[in-house]
């Protein structure tokens, strides 16, 4: 089997102890961090939510989802199968004891950190639990960088300069001045770790989310009511996040067994009649964000004004990519693309056998080191 990299080195880079100085952003002795875990706050007012997930994986479930040679199958067969079988008999009571408190579980095994396995064998060690916290400040420090919030770090100037000390809510602050809005960290599980804020605990893939729903905005900003699909989105944290920034036009294309974490994340938080799960209909879709299976998206004639996808495409099979690729560049003038490059082919490769050529404006990405954000503007 093929080396696939991105949830390795999530967990190698963030969750273990390899997360020294020199992959952090910012000098440790700088990062006043604090490690906090949410409270058993298990939600029960979610019975509609629950509900419609079932009634919507009972369809989509059903159909002809290849994973291919890609991590997806391996984790699906290791981790997520005997979950599945529970989702397609749809007991409610057993549905909903998952979705609520995915810690149990690996649910999130492969997208989040918030697993069973995870849990005890890293975020049961207090070292481990301040070394996330500090990496957690570090992002969000990055991402108040990244936006202008506060000047870029220098550190040809650390022989002159003494470490200036950060804590979490300085720089949400200063991140708030900047947006113009007020973030949020909503904590809808028990037990997920990270830094400790006036706002709740901020977990490792938070900044991320800001940085990219940031982007999109960036990168839309002169379009009226923008449409914007997430390929392979996670918990469906940038979608929560476009929200904010006043992106309501939102798609997500995920297999099955994904949109029942990301439908029921963006339920809770969002609001249940603020989310369309797969198969379902309204009268104000555009105003809602939708869930759709890849089939789903593939089959489609719908444009968009832009497509993500993040920490994702390198991961999939490859003729699956292609069909993606293929399928992106009939539906949007932007693709905007944020992977690694340490499989067995990059998106820039994928690019090259696109014709006519696709004009693409390439950096390293901001907010984690090894990956390169791409602008693709097809032409």
């Amino acid at each position: 089997m093929k080396l696939h990299l991105s949830f390795l080195l999530f967990l190698a880079v963030t969750l273990t102890n390899a997360l020294q100085s020199e992959t952090l952003f910012r000098r440790p002795e700088s990062l006043q961090a604090v490690p906090g875990q949410t409270q058993a706050d298990i939600k029960n007012h979610d019975a509609d939510i629950v509900r419609r997930l079932i009634q919507s994986y009972q369809v989509i479930s059903s159909e002809n989802h290849q994973r291919g040679d890609s991590m997806w199958g391996m984790f699906f067969s290791e981790k997520h199968e005997a979950l599945d079988k529970k989702f397609k008999k749809g007991k409610e009571r057993k549905v909903a004891a998952i979705l609520r408190n995915p810690g149990a579980s690996e649910l999130f095994y492969g997208f989040d950190a918030l697993s069973k396995s995870v849990l005890l064998n890293y975020f049961s060690n207090p070292h481990s639990q301040q070394t996330h916290a500090t990496s957690c400040l570090d992002s969000l420090v990055r991402f108040a960088e990244a936006i202008g919030a506060i000047p870029l770090d220098n550190p040809e100037a650390y022989i002159f300069i003494a470490p200036i000390p950060w804590r979490a809510e300085d720089v949400i602050s200063l991140i708030n001045q900047k947006l113009g809005v007020s973030i949020t960290f909503p904590n809808p599980y028990p037990f997920e770790n990270g830094l400790l804020t006036p706002l709740g605990v901020m977990s490792y893939r938070v900044p991320q989310a800001l940085y990219q729903a940031f982007t999109i905005k960036e990168l839309l900003k002169n379009v009226t009511n923008p449409r914007v699909l997430e390929i392979g989105a996670g918990l469906g944290r940038t979608a929560y996040y476009a929200r904010l920034l006043g992106i309501k036009d939102y798609t997500i294309v995920d297999l099955p067994f994904t949109t029942m974490s990301s439908g029921y994340f963006l339920g809770v938080t969002l609001g249940e009649n603020q989310v369309l799960f797969s198969g379902e209909m309204a009268l104000d879709p555009q105003n809602r964000v939708k869930l759709i299976t890849p089939l789903q998206f593939l089959e489609s004639h719908e444009q968009y004004d832009l497509i993500i996808n993040a920490d994702g495409f390198t991961e999939y099979d490859p003729q699956l990519a292609r069909a993606y690729l293929a399928r992106i560049r009939e539906s949007s003038p932007i693709f905007l693309s944020i992977n690694h490059e340490s499989n067995s082919y990059t998106v820039e490769e994928l690019l090259r056998e696109d014709n006519p050529p696709a004009e693409v404006f390439r950096f390293p990405y901001w907010m984690r080191q090894g990956y390169a954000e791409e602008i693709i503007r097809f032409k």
